[in-house]
């Protein structure tokens, strides 16, 4: 369409014809001035001019003014662009608009689109008709006739419903429409899908003029969840197209952060793809939704419940046998009994809970004080502990169970006990462990006893046939902790070889939070908006039948979004009863208009008037100049230019000397050269956010970091080096190796850091840098490095200047490494500290002050904890172990008292 000029106040034009008038008056010449003689002025003609008055003003700014002028005429008048018109009609209109889940991707150009024909009907009125249901459940219904600014206050109220367009209302509110306003003139702003219903609602409807976007960019993520092999997985769909397309799809956290992208190639033939995201599981648990990057809308986000999560088992034996042994070993029924595609991670107890996996299986594992410490806040965090008896257990009770154990083995089957072993007894109906199928197999012979003067009666969940607790359970902040009194393989009972043993793990391990809900009547605990958003459920949503979620659609009653309970969720999204895309097909007669083409008037006045000001301002700063008042700046303005131009003759150039280097004036840290420029980035990054931290924490005063190579940069000058070393990482050529040697024979302390490490060792960030290990290993057996030993709270290095329990970094809980104290130099201080936690992932920022990596497993204080552990570091390597003699405190003062 081609727009029309028109001026919003065209009389305002008139004030062009002043032009010329304005032109004579600004040219007009003054009056001759009267002679008077006056002999002294004759001392004045020998004086030379310095400056000279035009005797009329300069044709250029007289246009320069004039074309102001006019400008600022023209501006006022509101000259604007004026589309065709598109309605037809004398009466009111019905603007019927789609403000289902399909028109979320452009809902803003829609209201641009009725905005423009709300302006057009003017005074004729609105009768606006938006064809979703709204939150509350009310169906649509045409609205009263409104004028032209409460039917634009209405348009922009409006917003997109995570649920489609509900045609069958539609149908009927047009009709009702119609009735009451026999003459109206119909608009449908619609989402351009083909759905059942439709076409009995464009009958009903009779509309004008259609008004409808292109549909080729909707995209729908649909089956989301975890494929057998682990792997995170959802189905994109798209409307068939002759090209093949790349969608992106990235997994993102709980606050917006993205986690992983997969590239999803989507061929003409087959409008479907399945995007596959491979993460570390502890990086899979924190993922919360799978989303289309720059798509707005329910369609475009996927959420995933606890339920949608592959469940991390960690599994634990204190025995000093095979736990895995066939038959017999203390892990060997219980592996067998977890629930299909849960995932298993089998170690000593740091190992394991370093994972944070979402349940934890101890088979007679004896808990020293601070690992009862970390399980308690494991358990409160929300993660399940499920404990077997054992002889272990059974002579060392812990304090892990606020339900007291009583040290020593009860044996059934001895002649005190009458002889023969128990069965397990009903369940009652109050224990969670309600339901399931009961072992009548099992017949427990030994087992533990807690102390009946201070059990709850709440805590016991099963007992057996002589009212004996065998299974005692609490919740315990947002988890919880089991304790079955007898061993996980047959030495006690026969429990683990029962068919019921199965189904018994697999309630227990999905008791802690955020796993599967545990009830059957699931409420809607986060709701997903129009444009994709969580948000508070509404109060139309009605509890949902956990067995019919594969059967719901969304709507008012049941929006997309989390369902659960104080257990866990599970998700119900939009695209999972979204039918086959395809275009709608609209009457032959009725005349079709894309949003585009839909336009208000585009007004010019503003922008005439930016440039009537800015040629005024142009004309001041003329005046200024020619009634030299702008002269003294041009004239230095000179002088600085002159003396630029001057000093690029070669003679002004002084003759280049060397700056010393920067860490020769400043004290500086350094880091070892990488071949992945990445790597590079995030050292010095950390560096840099660690060298801010200790100049504000202590009276140190660093300079900025400084990448070196060893062998070519002179080492002596920095009194820590850090190198990150990963599984890339290339062997060093001997002149580097001579040249780490030098530096730490020399005083220097060099920090060896690798990003995480291989699946099977200790701490959080096992898993994600495979043969970073023996890379270490590989890269260092060329230096002389000392026999080397854990480091401890109680070394001079974990309180140089904070007092530190632990050295986490971007991981926790793999151990830290410093030489023995035969290896180290005259002041006692470790040439060495070897760490896999990643210190400097932890300390790096980005541009913008956030820092560039989530932390694992992402406990409170973490990070202030790792740069804690840099600044030591650092005081370490500046003052030796000067702390040191503070531990001989003590001793000094009773010999002085001696």
């Amino acid at each position: 369409m081609i727009g029309a000029l028109s001026f919003a106040a065209p009389a305002v034009l008139a004030g062009i014809l002043v032009l010329p008038a304005l032109y004579f008056i600004l040219r007009a010449m003054p009056s001759a001035p009267r002679r008077q003689v006056f002999p002294p002025i004759r001392l004045l003609r020998m004086l030379a001019p310095t400056a000279h008055t035009p005797v009329r003003m300069p044709l250029w700014l007289l246009l320069l003014r004039l074309v102001a002028a006019a400008l600022l005429i023209v501006g006022f008048a509101g000259p604007q662009i004026v589309p065709p018109p598109i309605l037809a009609g004398r009466g009111p209109v019905l603007l019927a608009i789609d403000n289902g889940w399909a028109s979320a991707a452009d809902f803003a150009a829609r209201q641009a689109a009725a905005r423009r024909i709300a302006d057009e009907a003017g005074r004729r009125g609105v009768i606006l008709l938006s064809t979703a249901r709204a939150p509350d459940g009310k169906p649509p219904r045409p609205g009263p006739v409104l004028g032209r600014d409460a039917a634009l206050a209405a348009i922009g109220g409006l917003h997109p419903e995570p649920w489609p367009a509900d045609r069958r209302a539609d149908e009927a509110a047009a009709r009702a429409a119609r009735r009451a306003h026999p003459g109206l003139t119909a608009v449908y702003v619609a989402d351009g899908l083909a759905a059942p219903g439709l076409d009995a609602f464009l009958a009903a409807l009779r509309p004008e003029r259609i008004v409808t976007g292109s549909i080729a960019t909707l995209r729908l993520l649909d089956d989301a969840g975890t494929a057998p092999d682990g792997a995170m997985r959802a189905r994109v769909r798209l409307v068939p197209r002759p090209a093949p397309v790349s969608v992106p799809v990235l997994a993102e956290d709980r606050e917006g952060d993205a986690l992983a992208r997969a590239i999803v190639t989507i061929r003409p033939d087959h409008p479907t793809g399945t995007a596959r995201i491979d993460l570390p599981f502890a990086l899979q648990a924190r993922v919360s939704r799978l989303v289309i990057p720059g798509e707005d809308g329910a369609a475009a986000v996927a959420l995933l419940g606890g339920a949608s999560r592959q469940l991390l088992v960690g599994l634990a034996a204190g025995g000093t046998a095979d736990a895995e042994q066939r038959f017999t070993g203390e892990l060997y029924y219980v592996r067998r009994a977890l629930p299909q595609g849960a995932r298993r991670l089998a170690g000593s107890l740091v190992q394991v809970i370093g994972a944070d996996p979402g349940a934890l299986i101890l088979a007679d594992v004896d808990l020293r004080p601070e690992a009862v410490a970390r399980l308690r806040r494991y358990i409160a965090a929300g993660g399940v502990v499920i404990r077997f008896a054992g002889p272990l257990t059974a002579s060392r009770p812990d304090k892990l169970n606020p339900d007291k154990l009583l040290p020593g083995i009860r044996d059934l089957s001895g002649p005190l006990a009458g002889g023969h072993p128990e069965t397990i007894a009903a369940f009652a109906p109050d224990s969670p462990l309600a339901g399931l199928k009961l072992p009548l197999d099992a017949h427990i012979r030994r087992l533990i006893l807690p102390d009946p003067a201070q059990l709850a009666p709440a805590s016991v969940w099963a007992r057996l046939a002589d009212g004996t607790p065998i299974i005692l359970g609490q919740r315990l902040g947002r988890g919880a902790l089991v304790d079955v009194l007898t061993t996980a393989n047959p030495d006690w009972s026969d429990l683990p070889l029962s068919a019921a043993f199965p189904a018994l793990i697999r309630t227990l391990v999905h008791l802690g939070a955020g796993g599967a809900p545990s009830s059957g009547r699931l409420a809607l605990v986060r709701a997903l908006d129009g444009a994709g958003r969580l948000i508070p459920p509404a109060a139309a949503a009605k509890p949902l039948d956990a067995a019919r979620m594969r059967h719901v659609a969304a709507s008012p009653e049941h929006p997309p979004g989390l369902w659960g309970d104080t257990h866990g969720t599970v998700a119900l999204n939009l695209a999972g009863h979204v039918p086959k895309l395809a275009a709608a097909s609209w009457p032959a007669l009725v005349p079709v208009t894309g949003l585009d083409a839909v336009k208000r008037a585009r007004r010019f006045g503003p922008d005439i008037l930016a440039a009537a000001m800015a040629l005024l301002l142009l004309d001041m700063l003329a005046t200024l100049w020619l009634r030299g008042a702008l002269r003294i700046g041009t004239l230095r303005i000179g002088a600085i230019l002159g003396a630029v131009s001057l000093c690029l003759w070669p003679s002004c150039i002084p003759h280049a000397r060397a700056a010393p280097p920067e860490a020769a004036l400043n004290t500086t840290l350094a880091y070892v050269r990488a071949d992945d420029p990445a790597t590079d980035r995030i050292v010095r990054a950390g560096l840099a956010a660690l060298t801010a931290a200790v100049n504000a924490e202590t009276a140190a005063v660093l300079g900025p970091p400084r990448g070196v190579v060893p062998g070519r940069d002179d080492l002596d000058l920095y009194p820590l080096l850090y190198w990150r070393i990963t599984s890339r990482t290339r062997p060093p050529t001997p002149p580097v190796c001579a040249a780490l040697d030098a530096f730490m024979r020399g005083g220097g302390l060099l920090v060896i850091d690798t990003d995480g490490g291989d699946a099977g060792q200790a701490g959080s960030g096992a898993g994600f840098d495979p043969g970073a290990q023996a890379s270490r290993r590989r890269v260092t057996s060329c230096l002389s490095l000392p026999p080397l030993r854990p480091l401890t709270d109680r070394d001079t290095l974990a309180h140089t200047f904070f007092l530190l329990r632990s050295f986490p970094g971007r991981f926790d809980g793999a151990p830290v490494y410093i030489a023995v104290r035969g290896g180290r130099d005259a002041d006692g201080v470790s040439p060495v500290v070897i760490g896999a936690n990643d210190w400097a992932g932890a300390w790096a920022l980005g541009a913008d002050g956030t820092p560039l990596f989530a932390l694992l497993p992402g406990m409170p204080g973490q990070r202030q904890a790792a740069l804690r552990v840099g600044v030591n570091l650092v005081m370490y390597a500046l003052t030796g172990t000067y702390k040191a003699d503070q531990l001989q405190i003590p001793a000094i003062l009773q010999r002085l008292g001696e």
